[in-house]
């Protein structure tokens, strides 16, 4: 009898695991913001804190940040449409660069076999790409892009106002919920380790993209990469996709300098500083930032870049790390899960 009641048991927790997935997955609209949100929201907490000391009213604290978000969003925005723009306008400069180098490589390479192969087709991909009838083909997708943004913007504005305002009195609410637990300061202890772990995530995270964004920009201006200040800015977004954001940062700018460097040798010397600058800011300054105190280790962050990428597209890519030491805390609360959070990395968030 109580083999079988643990058979049930356990293909219950099964169901219940699958139905949980897929209700993350159908409800991705609504759960989306509210991720964004508590995640805001757990790091603008001292800052609340701090101002709440000084006897800052909350009104005028949230109106602060909400100008602020927009202000950076619409920054955001300019530079993107900015660097469409130019690159419209240079579309027959590059598309010559690029036909001349490929018509060389390519001439090499029908040298040494009989493909006969062509850039003409190629090109004319890459000018239809970057062309403003392309743009214009292309509105009713980039509106509905736009729409789902907005969306997102407007809803985790309304969470992060609901959680702000509570958020400085957390300890009395969490309490509250304690009353009918056991064992008591369990929750509490559980939200204190998700809120230090994830706090440290994104301040370190946050540090080392814009480090990064920084060097990139430096290193393109250096060598005159066109839109030096884009790939910067490209480089400083992706960099919050944990272990393969920076990398795929480095595609572009290396790609311009392909087209645009005459020497072979000024390529060979861009191409391992733009490297090395990735790897200094994220295999040494990033990890010795973070130190113990995210207690993942490198299989369960890849293993969460792909479930919740899967799921939620870049946006889960992007909360990948924080959600997952979400769910490690929320399994250290549980009986019998002991050996999953081993799996996920050590104990104890310090």
């Amino acid at each position: 009898m109580e083999k079988d009641i643990r058979t049930i048991k356990s293909i219950l927790i099964i169901f219940v695991f699958c139905l949980v997935i897929y209700l993350i997955f159908i409800l991705a609209e609504m759960l989306i913001p509210l991720a964004l949100a508590i995640f805001i929201a757990i790091l603008l907490q001292p800052v609340l804190a701090w101002l709440d000391s000084k006897k800052f009213p909350f009104g005028l604290s949230m109106i602060l940040i909400t100008f602020l978000t927009v202000g950076i969003i619409y920054l955001v925005g300019v530079l993107v449409v900015g660097t469409w723009n130019e690159l419209s306008k240079e579309q027959d400069e590059l598309l010559q660069n690029i036909n001349e180098r490929l018509n060389s490589l390519l001439g090499w390479i029908n040298s040494f076999t009989d493909l006969q192969l062509s850039a003409d087709e190629f090109i004319i991909t890459i000018k239809n790409l970057i062309s403003a009838d392309w743009l214009i083909k292309s509105t009713g997708n980039f509106a509905g892009a736009l729409g789902d943004f907005t969306t997102i913007f407007f809803m985790t504005i309304l969470y992060l106002v609901v959680l702000l305002g509570g958020i400085l009195k957390y300890e009395k609410y969490i309490s509250y919920l304690e009353e009918d637990i056991e064992e008591e300061g369990k929750l509490l202890n559980g939200f204190e380790k998700v809120k230090s772990s994830v706090s440290t995530y994104i301040k370190v995270k946050f540090f080392t993209s814009l480090l990064t964004g920084i060097s990139y920009w430096l290193v393109c201006w250096i060598f005159q990469i066109e839109f030096a200040i884009f790939w910067g800015f490209l480089a400083f977004i992706l960099n919050f996709i944990p272990t393969v954001g920076s990398i795929i940062a480095t595609i572009p700018p290396i790609m311009l300098g392909l087209i645009e460097f005459e020497s072979l040798t000024t390529l060979l010397i861009f191409m391992p500083i733009l490297f090395s600058v990735q790897m200094i800011f994220g295999n040494v300054i990033e990890p010795k930032l973070m130190g113990s105190r995210l207690s993942l280790n490198t299989i369960t962050v890849i293993l969460g870049l792909v479930f919740w990428g899967y799921l939620w597209g870049i946006t889960g890519m992007i909360l990948s790390v924080p959600l997952m030491v979400l769910l490690k805390v929320i399994l250290e609360q549980v009986n019998g899960a002991q050996v999953l959070v081993k799996l996920m990395g050590s104990k104890n968030l310090s």
